[in-house]
């Protein structure tokens, strides 16, 4: 884009498209610096998986992680979109035998007294 002085609505559609490309090339890259060269939501060695990486660890499909979150059957973070689940919450739940939210918290009340 030649003329950067312009005011916006003064601009054509397509000065407009050109100036959203080069803005969104310049967030795309100072992201992809800041992660340095890693994919995903977050770092591999994160804590935070989403439901895709539950999916991998599990076996599980979505329709089944989704149904076991609604009915306390997993571990999860955060029940808004997107689901966010603990690493290690996960494999220790595997781990155990995949015992429900209930029994855990029973468990856990249990030892407490």
């Amino acid at each position: 884009m030649s003329d950067l002085s312009k005011p916006l609505y003064s601009l054509t559609v397509g000065e407009y498209i050109d100036l959203s490309k080069e803005a969104f090339a310049q967030e795309a890259k100072k992201l992809l610096n800041s992660t340095d060269g890693t994919s995903g939501h977050l770092k591999s060695n994160s804590d935070i998986i989403f439901v895709d990486d539950v999916q991998q660890l599990t076996g599980y499909k979505k329709s089944t992680i989704y149904s076991k979150v609604c009915r306390f059957e997993m571990p999860v973070i955060s029940k808004r979109r997107p689901l966010t689940f603990s690493r290690t919450d996960i494999m220790n739940w595997l781990k155990d035998g995949k015992p429900s939210i209930i029994d855990i918290e029973a468990n856990d009340y249990l030892s407490k007294t």
